[in-house]
């Protein structure tokens, strides 16, 4: 079967224009409208620049290139990040030592060792991969404005489109999320070799330059996800798909992995059910793992599967893989570090490596 012939893109934000752009480069043959509704003001996803590093894939997708995002964005790549005053360690995949994830290692020196053990940030910092990129969204917007008027794609209205991407805000079909309805202000830009967070009162100052937002809680989008962000022939993508605050990019960079992943299982003339119920089972996966690391950083009701995340790093510091997590293993083990949490007893992994190879790992990122 034919993909389809026509594509009617709904909304007037980032996620929309990226939409555009994502299925105008995989359909080169097809009809791609905008039809433009007004960005929501309260969306962060169109105010906050932010995004993890899997912009870059994405950009590489709709052919996008890094230098010119860069120049026309100031976009910045962020290698250090404070919570409330500690230095998170590095948000990548843990490294291992003769199989011994490098932060048990850690916890076991610091038990051992406390005068003499490094921080877990200066531990993890040298050669790190940064946080993420920063970057001004207006820029960003006016950007992918211009590449899709350079790539053919109209504006006009959604007649006889076989395919509608909705990247307007939530609508009635919503799976209520434990999160508060947030607003963002813009505040005093932080330093500029890095960016801190502080929480305070409810309240987050995130701090990046040379921008700064407080996002608090008020009247933003309703936060949550849709149940089936594919059904029939629409496929629901950004603010109608998710919402779920992200003040480090991970609500940007999921809206790109869903345009992405809509691509991968592009509907033909007449939709599959399956492909469809397989969207939707990756695409809900994704999207639960979005919302509990938001969560943790409120501190709000956690779900089962936070729960036993929360329960398994408590006892031993473990942070088992999870099928489709956007967050990574250093990320979870760094916000916790940088929290106070500590295990309440040293994994029995830790004790593999001999004790003054142990000793030599620590002094050598002294």
């Amino acid at each position: 079967m034919s993909g389809p012939a026509g594509v009617a893109v709904l909304g007037g934000g980032v996620v929309a224009l990226s939409a555009a752009i994502a299925f105008r480069r995989a359909l080169p043959a097809a009809r791609i409208t905008l039809v433009e509704r007004p960005a929501d003001p309260r969306s962060l996803l169109d105010r906050i620049g932010a995004a993890t590093l899997a912009i870059d894939g994405f950009h590489r997708a709709i052919g996008l290139d890094r230098q010119l995002f860069i120049r026309r964005t100031g976009a910045v790549a962020i290698h250090r990040v404070t919570l409330n005053g500690e230095q998170l360690g590095a948000p990548g995949a843990i490294p291992h030592v003769e199989g011994v994830a490098l932060h048990q290692l850690w916890l076991r020196s610091l038990t051992e060792r406390p005068e003499t053990t490094p921080g877990w940030a200066v531990l993890t910092g040298p050669g790190a991969a940064p946080f993420g990129v920063r970057f001004d969204m207006p820029a960003y917007a006016a950007l992918l404005a211009e590449m899709a008027a350079a790539l053919g794609i109209v504006r006009g209205e959604a007649d006889a489109a076989d395919l509608l991407l909705d990247c307007t805000v939530p609508g009635a079909d919503w799976l209520s999320a434990p999160l508060p309805n947030l607003v963002a202000e813009p505040i005093a830009a932080g330093a500029p070799e890095g960016e801190s967070v502080t929480i305070v009162d409810g309240a987050v100052d995130w701090q990046t330059p040379p921008w700064g937002w407080r996002l608090t809680r008020g009247t933003g989008l309703p936060p949550g996800r849709h149940p089936a962000p594919r059904f029939g022939r629409t496929i629901a993508l950004g603010d109608a798909a998710l919402v779920a605050e992200s003040f480090d990019g991970h609500a940007l960079s999921a809206a790109h992995a869903d345009i992405l992943r809509a691509i991968e299982f592009m509907p033909h003339a007449e939709p599959s059910a399956r492909e469809a119920a397989e969207y939707n089972r990756r695409t809900a996966i994704a999207h639960r793992r979005l919302v509990d690391w938001a969560s943790e950083r409120w501190c709000v009701l956690a779900s089962d599967d936070l729960a036993a995340l929360r329960a398994g790093f408590a006892a031993r510091g473990r942070i088992p893989y999870r099928d489709g997590d956007p967050v990574t293993p250093g990320e979870w083990v760094g916000w916790w570090f940088a929290r106070g949490v500590r295990p309440a007893r040293i994994d029995p992994t830790a004790r593999a490596v001999p004790h003054d190879q142990m000793i030599r790992i620590m002094e050598k990122n002294r």
